[in-house]
């Protein structure tokens, strides 16, 4: 709770325009959230994943049933050679069509028709010899036609779903492979931040070391004990460490301006992380963790999605370039009458019929189109295996040397560690035999440096080994589960 003297202080400051900035602490796993949740990259994938899944609609589509209508009407007054010849003509006619696709490849068609045709005549004896004038006809035909090559299964159609439903997949994984290259940017500069805090903890430590060093060679040197050289080289150590200590902090800048960029913030607003917890490291096997990447990778669920689609593109292309053959069966009654009504309910009749089954084929000469795109696709499918293989290869050099890492930085840790604490208690006997008269400034600055780069080492090693297990758990794609980030993806089911 902050005491009522700070507040007073706080309130005064804000009373009199003065802004007071705080720095924000913020751990790793905050961190990965806030920048997965305001990436621009990320937005831009899933609305590329929402315009991928309107393309199944657009296929689905494909099968809707078609009505077409027309309607006209027509005077042809022609020259004539015979009083039995009509002057002119005049028709009306009215026709609709009404065709179902279907799933197996089928077509089925309705089609009507219904005209009024009325002559006119010189003589009045050849227009008694039009029976129906006007005259009224009506038709009604049914179709259906069953395609025995090209178009057979309709795979323009069950395949383009596939693709579809693929490159959806595909979209959606494309997400997570984002927020996964998030979160390695985001770890890899929040462990920098957090060597950088160590550094300037070390820097701080040596600084304080020589200004008690510089100090205490003032008061020899007023005694006379010392030489002015001796003092002299307290204070040059005392500017070198300060030079350290500014540069850590600089590096440190840069750090907290990068992960400011990455959460979209202003890159100079003050940021503290929380120290990476000190966790036990272990070491995973190797083929545990290539069968976890083999499972968690999004990479690898991309292409072989990606692989999928194109797989069914192939087909749809093969089955373009086949030969035509289709089946057509027709079966409709005609009718014919002087009178409107008469016409229309006679075509329900199926006195006069029309019945017909027809044979069509057609191919190209020349497929030389088809032919390419069928190649384009297999080279398509080729490229995919072959990224595959990359991809692969790629993960076992990422869990290979994050595990060499481990293995090999652990003896390393211990005896880090063990050399700070040889150094730190050299570094105390020599400091007392120098209060002795023992041993001279060279000598005390030279051990001091090694204490301050052992001690530097040792915390250094123990944070590389901490990054190299979270880079461990990134390329067996479980770093993301293991700290419960989820994104909007994985919340739907693939």
């Amino acid at each position: 709770m902050k005491s009522p003297y700070y507040i007073a202080i706080a309130c005064l400051l804000s009373l009199c325009g003065i802004s007071t900035a705080y720095a924000e602490t913020i751990s790793l796993q905050q961190l990965i959230k806030t920048v997965i949740a305001k990436s621009p990259e990320l937005q831009v994938s899933q609305i590329d994943a929402a315009i991928s899944d309107s393309e199944r609609s657009r296929i689905e589509g494909t099968l809707d049933s078609q009505l077409s209508a027309r309607a006209s009407a027509s005077e042809d007054t022609s020259p004539v050679v015979s009083s039995f010849q009509a002057t002119s003509t005049q028709s009306s006619q009215f026709s609709t069509t009404l065709s179902q696709p279907l799933a197996n490849g089928d077509t089925a068609a309705i089609n009507i028709i219904y005209d009024r045709t009325k002559q006119r005549f010189n003589s009045p004896f050849a227009s008694q010899l039009a029976r129906y004038n006007p005259a009224y006809r009506g038709q009604i035909n049914f179709s259906y036609r069953h395609p025995l090559l090209k178009g057979h299964n309709r795979p323009s159609y069950h395949q383009a779903l596939l693709a579809s439903d693929a490159t959806s997949t595909a979209t959606r994984l494309q997400q997570r492979i984002i927020a996964r290259s998030l979160a390695l940017q985001c770890t890899n500069i929040y462990f920098q931040l957090a060597a950088d805090e160590i550094n300037i903890r070390i820097a701080e430590q040596a600084v304080k070391r020589a200004r008690t060093l510089l100090s205490y060679q003032r008061s020899r040197e007023q005694f006379g004990l010392i030489e002015k050289a001796d003092r002299l080289q307290a204070e040059a150590l005392l500017a070198l460490r300060k030079t350290d200590l500014q540069r850590a902090k600089s590096r440190r800048l840069v750090s907290q301006n990068q992960l400011n960029r990455l959460m979209l913030q202003r890159s100079d607003l003050p940021l503290t992380i929380t120290p990476p917890k000190q966790q036990s490291i272990t070491i995973t096997d190797i083929n545990t963790a290539l069968a976890t990447a083999t499972t968690m990778r999004p990479e690898l669920q991309q292409l072989q999605q990606q692989l999928r689609a194109t797989e069914a593109q192939l087909n749809i292309t093969k089955d373009t370039s086949q030969a035509q053959l289709d089946l057509v069966a027709e079966v409709g009654t005609r009718s014919l009458s002087g009178k409107p009504l008469t016409s229309v309910a006679n075509a329900f009749q199926p006195n006069t019929h029309y019945i017909a089954l027809t044979v069509e084929y057609s191919d190209s000469l020349s497929d030389k189109s088809n032919h390419a795109d069928i190649r384009k696709a297999e080279l398509q499918r080729d490229r995919i295996t072959a990224s595959e293989r990359q991809r692969n290869e790629q993960i076992k050099s990422d869990i290979y040397n994050a595990i060499t890492t481990l293995q090999s930085g652990k003896p390393v840790l211990m005896l880090a560690r063990q050399q700070a604490a040889a150094e730190a208690r050299k570094f105390q006997a020599e400091m007392k035999r120098y209060r002795e008269g023992r041993s001279d400034t060279a000598t005390l600055v030279q051990f001091e440096g090694a204490l301050r780069n052992a001690e530097l080492n040792a915390k250094l090693q123990q944070l590389t080994l901490q990054l190299a297990s979270y880079q461990l758990a990134w390329a067996e794609g479980t770093l993301l589960r293991d700290m419960n980030i989820t994104i909007e993806s994985e919340r739907s089911p693939l």
